[in-house]
């Protein structure tokens, strides 16, 4: 877990007292406290927020990345709960989408780029004195999904469908293309991947038609292609698992709509057999009494998911217990807009359009 003095709080371009902020609502057993925030004055909207590893005068440190629509900005921490900007990547023509973070990378993030659809993926990186940012660019196209992966690799798919490329690439020291893998498409659109956890070497994608696929990442080869049903259209992956060779998917469901017996369902998790491709629905997870919306964006770490929904709300759940743990309404008015885990600790990330990204311990 992230020491404080790891994942400190404040910000040099705007300081914000904690208690001029209101409280999340909270439903035992999770709490939300607000520990941080820092604000973007980039002038433009903001999209995304992550939190990576990297190196700072031979000392890695765990830092803030926020995306607005033409900056990318890294944000070190300081002693005293503050945060400093120390790099900025900007982008002229094409917007930036998401932020793609590649594990066991340190010291490069990728970013995708594109209107409504992903048109470009660049690496950001610095020179290697620290004195000015880079930028390289990997693919561009039209690009429908994109991962990064463990091992230095990002996983892309691209092209329509008579041409779909999925394509694996691996990054060298200085954030170039090193070598290109292509894997065997499954003659349909890809909406998201997923590196399965406790098999090594496998990755999972979700298609337009309600399919799950597997590759095998040493070889190429599609190895499965599994129906998951009708009920929810659009689903999309954020976790797989595999234990006792089965496979634990965890999904959200955008287009799902509300039931006077389930609520509002906004992840699911399902059990999938490889072997004889049959899946079942293990858990779903709803909204509790009274809350409204539909699953916007979100993430899954570990056992805790947490989802901006429509209504400008954001809901976490313990996918153990089964149920919302807590929420967070909108603060000043301003609906959430993207919220991330951090990664390593158990710190959630919090944006807001106007630039505003809160950081709260969950515990």
């Amino acid at each position: 877990m992230i020491s404080k003095n790891i994942l400190p709080a404040g910000s040099v371009a705007l300081m914000t007292e904690i208690a001029d902020v209101p409280a999340c609502d909270s439903l035992n057993p999770g709490t939300l406290q607000l520990v941080s925030k820092l604000k973007n004055p980039s002038g433009s909207c903001s999209v995304d927020v992550s939190a990576m590893w990297w190196e700072i005068a031979g000392f890695k440190e765990r830092c803030i990345i926020t995306a607005c629509e033409y900056v990318v900005s890294l944000w070190k921490p300081l002693d005293t709960w503050q945060w400093e900007k120390i790099y900025s990547w900007h982008f002229a023509e094409v917007p930036v989408l998401q932020i793609v973070l590649v594990p066991d990378v340190c010291n490069l993030v990728c970013v995708a780029l594109g209107n409504l659809e992903i048109r470009e993926i660049r690496a950001l990186l610095c020179s290697p004195d620290g004195k000015s940012e880079k930028q390289v660019l990997l693919s561009s196209g039209n690009i429908k999904a994109v991962l990064g992966l463990t091992k230095r690799r990002l996983v892309s798919s691209s092209g329509t469908l008579c041409d779909q490329q999925v394509e694996i690439m691996t990054f060298a020291e200085d954030g170039g293309s090193k070598e290109k893998q292509f894997l065997m498409h499954p003659e349909e659109t890809i909406l998201t991947f997923a590196e399965v956890q406790g098999m090594q070497e496998a990755l999972l994608g979700t298609t337009v038609m309600n399919n799950i696929v597997i590759w095998n990442l040493k070889t190429g080869q599609l190895l499965k292609k599994m129906h998951i049903g009708d009920s929810y259209q659009a689903s999309v992956c954020h976790k797989a698992y595999s234990e006792m060779g089965l496979l634990f998917v965890v999904l959200s469901h955008p287009c799902a709509k509300e039931s006077k017996l389930l609520g509002s369902p906004v992840f699911q998790l399902i059990v999938i057999n490889p072997k004889t491709t049959l899946s079942v629905g293990v858990m779903l997870y709803c909204l509790p009494q009274g809350q409204a919306g539909r699953f916007l964006e979100g993430d899954v770490k570990d056992h805790f998911a947490a989802a901006v929904l429509t209504s400008g709300t954001i809901a976490i759940w313990d996918l153990l217990l089964g149920h919302c743990t807590a929420l967070l309404p909108p603060v000043s008015d301003q609906n959430w807009s993207f919220v991330k885990w951090s990664g390593a600790d158990s710190h959630l990330l919090a944006g807001q359009k106007d630039g505003n990204i809160f950081v709260y311990h969950y515990y």
